[in-house]
């Protein structure tokens, strides 16, 4: 049973940088963060958050902006020079100014696509200790990796999608079994009967498993994917592309990332398995009946 719909637009590029993060600490200053026209980049600030955008920004389109679980993911549309936004923290009203700059994609820009993690410079963490405290004392503590969906993403998309020269192993996140490689049904709708998937990659990071899913259009028409018509359970998911070219044409093909909190196995098989079952064994004997 499916605990929570999270649709992740993840930016997916290879690049050695996003394993990084940066680090800012605010002090009430705009804090000014570098993107690239046509790539996401994710921001976490601790807290769910609410983000206040001007009627101009808005209307003229220029980045999309989506909130959840204390991140937001922000993917200019275009190029284009300072713009503020508000950032509201919804637990303390906290407010966080940034100032968003777009320039054109290049092999220097893919540095702007790591995640940044902003700290109020006078917040406490972890219990009460502050930031300092926390620092002087990670040498005596053994550090457990924690691996977001987000960062299990990247890791899969890289390795399916990156250079062989930018793959790198991380740190909490391993490759697992994915019990099986023949097709399975991934959709209901339309997809359901324009779609061949199957998986063929599987890791496990953290608390978190991720299966890669291969899909295919084997219609003549182009395709639209969408996270709604998706008959499997789960807590992420991303899709590399979320159109698909007729079936023959280049980018006829794409992959899902498949992210739950339990093993592949139990989440592989679509909500209406058995129900189809029952159908398909209604179905025959009333054709024996005839």
């Amino acid at each position: 049973m499916m605990k929570l719909l999270y649709i992740a637009a993840i930016s997916i590029v290879g690049s050695s940088s996003a394993f990084a993060k940066e680090i800012i600490h605010y002090k009430n200053v705009p804090v000014t963060i570098t993107l690239t026209e046509g790539e996401e980049r994710s921001i976490e600030f601790g807290d769910h958050v609410q983000v206040g955008m001007t009627k101009g920004q808005q209307e003229g389109d220029l980045f999309r902006v989506q909130s959840a679980q204390g991140f937001i993911h922000i993917k200019p549309n275009k190029v284009f020079t300072t713009q503020r936004v508000q950032i509201k923290r919804i637990t303390d009203g906290r407010v966080i100014l940034l100032d968003l700059v777009s320039s054109p994609k290049s092999q220097d820009s893919l540095a702007n696509l790591e995640p940044v993690q902003i700290l109020l410079d006078e917040e406490n963490i972890a219990g009460g200790q502050t930031i300092e405290t926390i620092e002087e004392g990670k040498s005596s503590l053994p550090e457990e990796p924690s691996i977001t969906p987000v960062e299990l993403v990247r890791y899969a998309s890289q390795r399916l999608y990156g250079p062989t020269r930018l793959h790198h192993d991380v740190r909490g996140i391993i490759d697992t079994p994915l019990g099986l490689k023949e097709s399975i049904r991934v959709f209901k709708g339309e997809a359901k009967y324009k779609t061949v998937s199957t998986p063929i990659v599987a890791y496990r990071g953290g608390a978190y498993y991720l299966a890669g899913i291969y899909i295919k259009n084997t219609s003549a028409e182009k395709l639209q994917l969408d996270y709604l018509d998706l008959n499997l359970p789960f807590h992420t998911a991303t899709f590399q592309h979320h159109t698909l070219e007729s079936n023959g044409v280049p980018g006829d093909s794409t992959i899902l990332y498949l992210v739950s909190e339990e093993p592949l196995k139990n989440i592989l098989q679509p909500w209406t398995y058995y129900h189809d079952l029952r159908e398909a064994e209604r179905a025959r004997l009333a054709e024996l009946e005839k």
